[in-house]
């Protein structure tokens, strides 16, 4: 027997074992990978002072509160956990949250049966909460296995799908990253192998394991409706690829499409949070089913053809009319508004399908379009020409062919997923379940039309293959060699992640500032306090500094949001007024915090040091960004980058051998720096425009910039410090873009221009530093007279200002 038949003669006895091996052995690899964040915290010496640093992000510190409320009290005291009840008032004070009709169940349960399970053995929730993530992560691959061999039946292609996963940088599925989204990224594959098997099968059984998986799945995660795809594909148009099957097959689909419906639609129906404009999720089941047994009725009393025929013209106006509906939304002004009025919908549906309602979701970094944010990711192009090369082709070949609706329905999923992530920044980790599954669809077509006769004679094994199937393989190695170099690239970033908090969100090394800061918050200031900040950071201090905030990342009151902000925009002494809604008379003690980084620059010669609160976008984060990006459009209702600018200067680019010239412009908002250069301008800076009264005393940006002063001050007590837009920027070196030290600061174009503000311009008496947290210093071009610290202000309000407005 030649070797090549060996080898196949191998693989067909043992290919169950060796596959089930593999999927074990990659499972562990993408646990081990996605563990790396636990780790880094960990051997740092951080979460040995701090265990709250092994949880990343927001979202999981809100689940952490929950949970360990349950573990004290009891899971059925989950729902007294009302906005009546005082606990809940430590977030969105004064009006509290109701905790238990605003969030989702499944994710809570599970982590509290799983701490309940391991608690015995000595296992803290922190830690368990940290090794869920990747946990689920590992969970992913194998049913992204799964999947692909239901479709293909390919066990290579099955485990180099699951590879490409494993690999792949997931950032929910990171240590500590215990979110809703968490759970959902795994569910996914989960879901769409069970129905696909059902649709297979025809079986009750199946299907009603299929409509299990789908009810869990909406349980965790709001985003069901992208999971839930091939379920409302297959029941719209199995009746196009069942034309000659006899009443009874086309009976039991409506049985079992029925029971797969029904599980989810009782248990969304059930959770209080998918009602109003999510409710389309849970009716899009029903509406799906209904088309269904609207093709049986006609089959049973018109025969097949002709119900096909009137079936096919019904799904034809469904897709004109959902596509006319898509560009009205999109087009006409109002229209979405006035829509959503009679049918409520869900925010992310609309931002998934292009259309960008206006409010606060406008505002949030990961709604932003994906295509807005620079190139496509590697692995969304790489899905798109697999989708349009290989798999939409086959599809449509086994659904002419062979009336086969798996691929067809599969497609249709990585073709909308694709789009809502084009659209949707925010499903980029999502998209990543549909790359790979992408993947292994093709590789699984390519290699099961690549595979050989073979043929026995005595002894000798004859392997024939034709040219076609030659070509096949070669596609089939050339699309594996391209996956696993990209997806191996991304998994180098478990290598370095850290947590959120001990990164403070941007900052390049690890810290403990905002660890620092809230446990003074904890230890320090009256249980009775209110700390006002951005809403991004509320879950922080609400769990960990354990202290009422008035907005947190639940996002669920815009108009409280939209008043926070229109607080910190107002100028400081009249905004002064607003805190009254926020019943602050209630409270013994109010704060403000707010956070950013800060670059420093100190020219010995002048004794100045310059202070930048704003960078370039990919060095940007913290308050001050964010009060440019969203604060002020919230605040305001006008987004500055839609002020009309005035030029303050314009000089020739000093250090460029190719020419050019830099201009500041500026509005009563923002300073922008445009660089002309060969005949075209390239925006390459945004920052606060110190010399505008609007800037000087709005309550952020002045009591910020005060508090930064006031720091500094103590650390150079013989300096002139400078507020000024920015120290780093783009500028011309020699021939190409780069980041440096802005010329407007070592030319003193800040000072000439007067876009810088000083202690006398930003100083108040309204406010008292009560606490400044700050990092360790950062160099930057290893320059001692230029660094970076993350520079946390918690500012208490004083207490005649508060008696006065309290009286």
């Amino acid at each position: 027997m030649s070797m090549i038949g060996r080898i196949i003669d191998f693989w067909n006895r043992y290919s169950r074992i060796v596959t089930a091996i593999a999927i074990v052995l990659i499972a562990l690899l993408a646990f081990w990978l996605r563990f790396q964040q636990y780790l880094n915290v960990v051997n740092i010496g951080i979460a040995a002072v701090y265990p709250e640093a092994k949880l990343d992000e927001l979202d999981t510190f809100y689940n952490y509160w929950v949970v360990s409320y349950l573990d004290k009290n009891g899971l059925f005291s989950w729902p007294t956990l009302t906005s009546s009840n005082p606990v809940t008032c430590i977030f969105w004070y004064p009006s509290c949250r109701n905790l238990f009709t605003t969030d989702l169940q499944g994710h809570i349960l599970t982590i509290y049966a799983l701490y309940e399970l391991f608690k015995p053995f000595g296992v803290s929730l922190y830690d368990l909460m940290a090794l869920i993530p990747p946990v689920l992560g590992a969970l992913g691959t194998i049913f992204i296995a799964l999947l692909v061999n239901e479709i293909t039946k390919s066990k290579i292609a099955s485990i180099i799908s699951s590879l490409t996963y494993a690999l792949f940088f997931v950032s929910r599925e990171a240590a500590g990253f215990t979110v809703k989204y968490s759970f959902g990224i795994f569910t996914a594959p989960l879901v769409i192998w069970l129905h696909v098997r059902a649709l297979k099968t025809c079986k009750l059984r199946d299907f009603v394991l299929a409509g299990i998986a789908l009810a869990y799945a909406a349980s965790v995660w709001t985003g069901i409706g992208l999971s839930a795809i091939p379920v409302y594909i297959s029941m719209v148009l199995l009746p196009l690829f069942k034309t000659s099957a006899s009443v009874k097959e086309l009976q039991n689909y409506l049985l079992g499409f029925f029971a797969e419906a029904t599980i989810p639609f009782v248990a969304m129906y059930l959770m209080p949070t998918y009602h109003g404009g999510r409710f389309v999720l849970a009716l899009a089941y029903y509406i799906a089913l209904a088309f269904f047994a609207f093709s049986f009725v006609l089959h049973k009393l018109l025969g097949g053809r002709r119900a096909t025929k009137i079936y096919t013209a019904v799904i034809v106006a469904l897709i004109i009319s959902a596509m006319t509906l898509v560009v009205l939304f999109d087009t006409v002004p109002g229209f979405y508004e006035e829509f959503s009025r009679v049918f409520p919908l869900a925010g992310k549906i609309m931002l998934g399908l292009g259309i960008r309602p206006p409010g606060v979701a406008a505002t949030v970094a990961e709604y932003q379009a994906l295509y807005e944010l620079g190139s496509l990711p590697q692995e969304m192009i790489l899905a798109l020409l697999l989708l349009i090369f290989i798999i939409a082709p086959i599809a449509i070949y086994n659904a002419l062919r062979f009336k086969d609706l798996t691929l067809v329905a599969v497609a249709v999923w990585i073709a909308l997923t694709w789009y809502a992530t084009y659209n949707l920044s925010y499903f980029v980790d999502y998209m990543k379940i549909a790359v790979a599954t992408s993947i292994g669809l093709s590789l699984g077509v390519l290699l099961t039309y690549s595979t050989p006769r073979i043929a026995r004679i005595g002894r000798i094994t004859k392997v024939r293959y034709s040219f076609m199937q030659i070509v096949a393989a070669l596609i089939a190695i050339a699309i594996a060699t391209a996956s696993i170099p990209i997806a191996y690239t991304q998994s180098n970033y478990y290598k370095s992640a850290y947590t959120m908090i001990a990164r403070a969100e941007g900052f390049p090394a690890p810290t403990t500032v905002w660890l620092d800061t809230l446990r003074f918050i904890r230890n320090n200031t009256s249980r009775n306090s209110l700390i006002i900040s951005w809403w991004d950071y509320g879950y922080w201090i609400s769990v960990i500094g354990n202290r009422s905030t008035v907005a947190d990342g639940a996002t669920i009151n815009s108009t409280r949001i939209h008043v926070l902000a229109e607080f910190l925009t107002s100028p400081y002494n009249k905004a002064i007024q607003l805190l009254r809604q926020f019943h602050v008379c209630d409270k013994s003690e109010v704060y403000i915090l707010i956070f950013s980084p800060i670059d420093v620059y100190i020219n010995k010669t002048a004794k100045s040091v310059y202070v930048g609160l704003n960078a370039p976008s990919d060095l940007s984060f913290g308050d001050m960004a964010k009060f440019i990006s969203a604060i002020i459009y919230l605040g305001t209702g006008t987004n500055p980058m839609n002020i009309g600018t005035t030029t303050i200067t314009s000089y020739a680019a000093p250090w460029s051998s190719i020419g050019g010239y830099d201009m500041l412009d500026s509005n009563k908002w923002i300073v922008v720096k445009r660089i002309s250069v060969g005949g075209n301008t390239y925006t390459t800076g945004i920052g606060l425009n110190w010399n505008s009264s609007t800037v000087l005393n709005a309550t952020m940006t002045r009591l910020y910039a005060w508090a930064v002063i006031q720091y500094l001050s103590k650390i150079y007590p013989s300096y002139n410090i400078k507020i000024v837009p920015w120290i780093l920027g783009y500028e011309i070196l020699q021939s190409t873009l780069g980041i440096a030290i802005d010329p407007a600061v070592m030319e003193n174009i800040f000072d000439s221009s007067g876009l810088y503000a000083t202690f006398k311009e930003v100083n108040q008496t309204m406010y008292s530093l009560a606490y400044a947290g700050v990092s360790q210093k950062q160099p930057i071009y290893s320059n001692p007279e230029v660094y970076r610290v993350v520079f946390i202000a918690l500012l208490k309000l004083n207490e005649n200002v508060y008696k006065s407005l309290c009286s």
